[in-house]
């Protein structure tokens, strides 16, 4: 693909690109890598920002000495800085046959590989390295790893070559990613349209984790008079039934319902979770609406 058409792609604007680059991955919890990088860790040691003291052992350096708190108490006391280390973010996007869905610039596929793509330039802008998997049929399938702004563009290919297919079978394709995944935030982008969310959630529990529920417009609201197949989320029993004022209650009620549980589990959990629109654009999506929410910070 030319770098025309992985512009086509990502519908970014100049002023879009710039913005993203001033924002970051919100953390949550310590980083955990052993190299050095920008988000704060647990280790102790000689970084810049100062955390506390602890009184002087034998063999401490001597530099370390906080020799103003030694002329007030006659005391020998130790500077003890936290360490930034480096922190790599993974991102799970699923691409089974469910995200074929909606028109233009709201398909259910389309949106949620846009959005990888900008929180992987996010990431990247801020030298922390990148691992994408496509999430189908039980499977991860792990595209090239990004390490610098110079590997977005075959990212970028790699992720508008990417094809709605296959079943979901959510926990399998999760378990099977995260079993190679390195310490760091993991966002998981999936419509969440299948049984397996509570095992699906789980799974990311062990992990510093944020849920991004991708929804198209005409399953936020179908439009009356429609043909509609609703799924048992259960049984998995299937029923065909044209929308009518009555059935358009029902069926908001039971969407309504479904995202209450996930949120309450993914809260359970500790995970973040947020439901968006498709039909709101991708630019603000992210400068507005995943930074109110605490997925990102400006």
């Amino acid at each position: 693909m030319t770098t025309a058409g992985v512009e086509d792609f990502l519908g970014w604007s100049p002023s879009l690109r710039a913005s993203l680059s001033g924002m970051s991955i919100a953390a949550r919890w310590p980083a955990g890598s052993p190299y050095p990088g920008d988000v704060r860790s647990r280790a102790l040691g000689r970084a810049i920002e100062f955390t506390d003291y602890r009184p002087y052992v034998a063999g401490d350096e001597m530099g370390l000495v906080d020799w103003r708190v030694y002329a007030r108490s006659g005391r020998l006391y130790v500077k003890r800085h936290q360490e930034e280390r480096e922190r790599t973010l993974t991102l799970l996007v699923d691409t089974s046959a469910s995200h074929d869905f909606g028109d233009g610039d709201a398909h259910k596929g389309l949106f949620a590989l846009r959005l990888a793509a900008a929180l992987a330039w996010i990431a990247l802008s801020k030298h922390e390295p990148v691992r994408t998997y496509l999430l189908h049929d039980g499977r991860a399938d792990l595209l090239a790893p990004s390490f610098s702004l110079n590997d977005t563009m075959a990212l970028f290919r790699s992720l508008s070559a990417a094809r709605d297919r296959g079943e979901t079978r959510l926990s399998a394709s999760i378990g099977a990613a995260l079993a190679r995944t390195p310490r760091g935030p993991v966002v998981l982008l999936s419509d969440l349209l299948e049984p397996e969310v509570p095992d699906a959630l789980a799974l990311l529990a062990r992990h510093e984790s944020t849920v991004l529920q991708v929804l198209a417009p005409d399953e936020w609201e179908p439009a009356l008079g429609d043909e509609l197949e609703l799924e048992d989320s259960e049984t998995g029993e299937r029923l065909a039934v044209r929308i009518g004022p009555a059935e358009l209650a029902a069926y908001k009620e039971r969407l309504e319902a479904h995202l209450g549980t996930i949120a309450g589990e993914a809260r359970r959990r500790g995970i973040l979770h947020v439901a968006l629109h498709t039909d709101v654009p991708v630019a603000e999506t992210v400068l507005r609406r995943l930074t109110a929410a605490g997925v990102l910070t400006a």
